[in-house]
């Protein structure tokens, strides 16, 4: 058992199992599977004391995908440890990136302790592909870059993409476009870019 970040426990002002911030916690017991802790709920905010007694850790299903292929993996997890759309975890040595998953009851969760997870979906998350719009004379190309999930782009970059000599004016990323400053490949949508013009002298 590791000291988690988060946990869902049952909160005394919303009479509720909900999920909470650890802010502070130690491993007790003789196979240090007692979690001593100082949490505090994200629904209403009431900081309290909790201890909670380790499980063996259970095996959960994981379909991993990358591109255009599939493969199913398993995880082993804690079972009162909570999983969250968009967590990183390790997956057969691999990082992945959770996208979806499905709880025991058949529904699909945002956050859910792995005890109730009938199977993660997630995306390889070591390398990621960006997807590039490339402007040129009023046609648009469509083209693609794998690369790490911390590489940076910026506005005003220059950059070769397939056979095209580029230099990007805008950045889509969740919710907005990005004109000014740059943004790591983890959080981009798409690039806009435009054919570099070449002078001769």
């Amino acid at each position: 058992m590791t000291t988690p970040t988060s946990i869902i426990v049952e909160c005394p002002i919303c009479k509720d199992e909900t999920l909470h911030q650890v802010l502070s916690g130690k491993l007790a017991g003789k196979n240090a599977n007692v979690l001593d802790s100082t949490v505090k709920c994200r629904s209403c905010g009431r900081v309290h004391h909790v201890v909670l007694k380790g499980e063996k850790p259970i095996s959960v299903p994981v379909v991993v995908s990358w591109l255009k292929e599939s493969k199913r993996e398993s995880i082993i997890l804690g079972p009162d440890e909570v999983l969250s759309v968009n967590d990183e975890v390790m997956c057969a040595d691999l990082p992945v990136l959770v996208t979806s998953i499905e709880s025991k009851a058949g529904a699909r969760a945002d956050v859910c302790k792995v005890r109730d997870i009938s199977t993660i979906w997630a995306k390889r998350f070591d390398k990621v592909k960006i997807l590039f719009s490339i402007n040129h004379h009023g046609k648009t190309y469509p083209e693609q870059m794998i690369v790490s999930p911390d590489e940076e782009f910026f506005v005003g970059d220059m950059l070769r993409v397939g056979n095209r000599d580029v230099v990007i004016h805008a950045i889509k990323i969740q919710g907005k476009s990005v004109r000014k400053g740059g943004a790591a490949a983890r959080d981009v949508v798409r690039i806009y870019a435009n054919i570099v013009r070449k002078t001769t002298y």
